[in-house]
């Protein structure tokens, strides 16, 4: 590693060390302190083993303390900023959010700065501290959770359609997880229940659909058990709008790009993988845009 990038790195681990004395540090993080006051002394690089400890006591992205790279993801700068701007509001200090964390006041800086990867642990972390839910931090406004109202209507032999009493709620079937992006018609017997999604909510669509969130690549926006509202008469691409698509035998939700014939769907989840759809073997993939999503049902 070059001397430039390996004082860098030394800088970073003195950020984090806060005025600890090595010895304090070492036995707090659980490094080997003769092996740590060695390499420190002589600029020479911790082993991985080391560095990952490091970042795993403090909570934080491994990749920023080791190069110093921070995140290009819009969605990070979103969550570091809703973070800053919650604990202002319940007029809370660095020093005092960070004891709800258990991480110190200069970590949460860095968090709060954008400098740091959140993870999914560490989202469920910070809505757990600041007490909203995780969609808090992580909705960039394009997805309404809970609001206006959703009721489940439990469907019948007898009663297929709820009949909506007043003008306040409109009826979405909700339906099993495989909705054909390319299917006009929802077969009655894929109908499983009746949502009623609040006018306020529907607008003036008429050709909605809701499903259950099915898979973890959507997390922490979207859960397994999660209701969607799907506007399929709404399929053109808008970047950070979330869409349900068709593929591989079932409904996904994904962030869209398109590039030539490719489809590209990104997941919010780190952990979790890009799939790619080739428009020419199946041209029609999306169901349509997803305009609101309800939890706890």
């Amino acid at each position: 590693m070059p001397n430039i990038e390996l004082n860098n790195l030394l800088q970073r681990i003195l950020i984090l060390q806060e005025g600890q004395s090595l010895a304090d540090f070492c036995q707090n993080v659980g490094l080997n302190y003769e092996t740590a006051r060695k390499c420190f002394q002589r600029n020479g690089l911790l082993d991985s083993e080391s560095l990952s400890k490091i970042a795993e006591y403090f909570h934080i992205d491994l990749q920023w303390l080791v190069s110093g790279a921070e995140p290009s993801s819009a969605l990070n700068q979103i969550i570091a900023a809703r973070i800053k701007e919650i604990r202002i509001s319940r007029g809370w200090s660095e020093i005092e959010l960070g004891l709800k964390l258990s991480i110190s006041p200069k970590v949460l800086e860095l968090y709060e700065q954008g400098k740091c990867q959140f993870s999914s642990d560490m989202i469920q972390k910070f809505s757990d501290a600041l007490e909203v839910h995780p969609s808090a931090l992580t909705d960039d406004g394009s997805l309404q959770f809970q609001s206006p109202q959703l009721k489940i209507f439990q469907t019948t032999s007898a009663q297929k359609d709820p009949q909506v009493s007043g003008e306040d709620f409109v009826s979405v079937p909700l339906t099993e997880s495989a909705i054909a992006a390319g299917q006009p018609i929802i077969p009655q017997e894929n109908i499983e229940d009746y949502v009623l999604l609040h006018i306020r909510a529907a607008g003036k669509r008429t050709n909605l659909v809701a499903s259950r969130v099915d898979g973890h690549s959507m997390e922490p926006t979207l859960h397994p058990g999660d209701i969607v509202v799907i506007d399929r008469d709404d399929k053109v691409i808008v970047k950070n709008k979330m869409f349900a698509i068709y593929h591989e035998g079932g409904l996904t939700a994904k962030f869209l790009e398109k590039k030539a014939n490719l489809l590209i769907l990104r997941p919010i989840n780190p952990i979790a993988e890009i799939q790619i759809i080739d428009l020419n073997e199946n041209p029609q993939p999306i169901v349509g845009k997803i305009i609101g999503a309800w939890k706890d049902l």
